[in-house]
């Protein structure tokens, strides 16, 4: 059977996983985030063996196995989240790894740098990715006959439901538009390459939860250029011209990439004088 080579991307994603930190644990995370990782990491060590109280300490090993995460250290992610759902088992923090820490355990390769802040939302994410098509370590798995756009939603949408108004459902929205706008590989087509009238509603509705509950996110300009180029591509002239028209309207009277693009593609119309009544013939 033929196999394919896939290539999985942990997103590792600036989300927090809970609510207060306590004092001590919040200098921890802010000497992470400026680079003073060793540092980060022996205030935690300080918080375990301190006498503090035991969400301190739950927090401190959590944040351990964090950094060691984002170090590529699994192994010793994995430690620090076995000792702290051992010793503190009815924490926030040991709670939300517990069920989880088998499935972490398979997770092996290379990892970006950006830290991560809720394990359950990162192990959705890669499974995600593994159907979709991403970056990061190679497994070889024969998934022919198996619906990889289907599977690699169904990942992306738990993020969603999950962790709703999230750095990780961002992530998972980004992830799940990508994978129905469709690739091709080996000969196969996916998402709307292989089917844009079963695909394109579905990267609508994504996309338009996707505005709602981020409005502000930077990636909505590309999404909305991804959408009038599957339009162009399907020879929908009418629709392709009201995506890049509702760019231009979106940017106002900043220049911006997208922006010129879409006003350099609305200029072949005019050359072209493509008209409706051959859209509509279609």
């Amino acid at each position: 059977m033929k196999r394919v080579i896939l290539i999985i991307l942990l997103f590792l994603l600036l989300l927090p996983a809970l609510n207060v930190f306590g004092a001590s644990n919040q200098k921890a995370e802010m000497l992470n985030e400026h680079g003073l990782v060793r540092e980060s990491k022996a205030e935690l060590i300080n918080i375990i063996f301190s006498n503090t109280s035991i969400t301190e300490k739950a927090q401190a090993y959590y944040l351990l196995g964090l950094i060691a995460y984002t170090e590529k250290k699994i192994s010793t992610a994995l430690k620090s989240w076995r000792e702290l759902v051992t010793k503190y088992p009815e924490t926030k923090e040991a709670k939300l790894v517990k069920d989880r820490i088998k499935g972490l355990a398979e997770i092996i390769g290379s990892i970006e740098k950006e830290p991560i802040k809720n394990v359950v939302a990162q192990l959705y994410l890669s499974h995600g990715d593994f159907w979709s098509k991403g970056t990061g370590y190679r497994l070889t798995i024969d998934t022919s006959l198996m619906p990889r756009v289907e599977a690699a939603v169904k990942w992306y949408d738990k993020v969603i439901q999950e962790f709703p108004n999230s750095s990780a459902s961002r992530i998972a929205y980004q992830g799940k538009m990508r994978t129905l706008l469709g690739w091709k590989e080996h000969g196969n087509s996916y998402g709307i390459r292989q089917s844009f009238s079963n695909y394109m509603p579905q990267l609508l509705v994504t996309f338009n939860q996707f505005e709602k509950e981020h409005p502000n996110v930077s990636t909505l300009q590309a999404f909305r250029y991804q959408i009038a180029q599957a339009y162009w591509d399907n020879k929908n002239w009418n629709k392709s011209r009201e995506w890049l028209n509702l760019i231009i309207k979106k940017a106002g009277d900043r220049d911006s990439f997208y922006k010129d693009s879409a006003m350099r593609r609305l200029k072949w119309f005019k050359k072209r004088k493509v008209s409706d009544e051959a859209n509509e013939m279609r």
